[in-house]
């Protein structure tokens, strides 16, 4: 009686080897490049900052039924009650001032005042359009719209 004998083999082969190394250079070359440049990260991140803090002074005008301030220089977003934002609204998680920071390096804002009445309308009653401009490779030019009449915030 002849017996077979079952042959297991244990590993991988050349092919499959070479086949895994050659997707992760693949996979590597495109990655490594994201996370070691983080400067449109870090725009991007200011940007949804800025909008949140004008979204959340139409809110605060809304809710506290007065006029709200905000205000945006060449490097930061702001909110206050009085004009040139110098009485600060308090951000209600930080217990800071409701403002974005500084921006990113190679970052810069569309100087613009303006406030939002107890309405949530913008005053001047006029769409307003705050533009970040990046020197940042391959970061796109961003733009926060507020809407004339309704007050709202959107990109």
């Amino acid at each position: 009686m002849l017996l077979h004998r079952r042959s297991t083999t244990i590993g991988f082969t050349v092919v499959e080897l070479v086949v895994v190394i050659t997707i992760a250079g693949i996979i590597a070359l495109v990655a490594i490049p994201r996370f070691t440049g983080t400067g449109s990260f870090q725009s991007r991140g200011f940007y949804d900052s800025a909008k949140s803090v004008v979204r959340f002074a139409q809110k605060t005008a809304i809710a506290w039924r007065k006029e709200v301030f905000v205000c945006v220089t060449a490097t930061k977003v702001s909110a206050g009650t009085l004009a040139g934002c110098a009485t600060p609204i308090i951000n209600p998680v930080t217990g800071a001032a409701l403002d974005t920071g500084d921006a990113p390096s190679g970052v810069t804002l569309s100087l613009a005042a303006f406030s939002f009445d107890s309405a949530g309308r913008p005053n001047p009653n006029a769409a307003l359009t705050i533009t970040l401009t990046s020197t940042i490779p391959d970061d796109p030019v961003r733009q926060i719209v507020v809407e004339r009449e309704t007050g709202y915030v959107h990109p």
